[in-house]
């Protein structure tokens, strides 16, 4: 799949999560919400979605460009899940350092194998143990 189709792919999931939210929003105002009192202006509103619009399609294509999508099913996914997609991103402030894995020491007896403790993993500089 090219990344321009991601990118229109993407857009269409945005676009399906925005007419959801479109009528969640118009159900629960009893109508058009930016003609209610002290709810969000109809410009803003529309700024808003179309930023929620490119951010879908945006990283549906990028997904793509990267190979991480196969086929429309999956661009359309990233397009709907796209903020959240973003809002777990912007969590992740800190990699996790890796931790130290123990390795088991060969019992006497045992068939014939390098015997490696985490002395010796160590010491081989293969993993960093704090």
């Amino acid at each position: 799949m090219s990344t321009w189709h991601a990118g229109l792919w993407g857009l269409l999931g945005s676009g399906l999560m925005e007419a959801w939210d479109l009528y969640a929003a118009i159900h629960a105002a009893r109508g058009f919400p930016w003609k209610r009192r002290g709810r969000l202006a109809l410009a803003p509103y529309l700024v808003a979605v179309a930023i929620r619009l490119g951010v879908g399609g945006g990283l549906a294509a990028a997904y793509a460009a990267g190979g991480q999508i196969a086929g429309a099913i999956g661009a359309v996914t990233v397009g709907i899940a796209a903020p959240k997609i973003l809002e777990q991103l912007a969590r992740r402030t800190t990699v996790d350092e890796p931790q130290a894995v123990a390795v088991p020491r060969a019992r006497p007896g045992a068939p014939s194998g390098r015997a490696v403790g985490v002395e010796a993993v160590r010491e081989e500089g293969a993993v960093d143990v704090r």
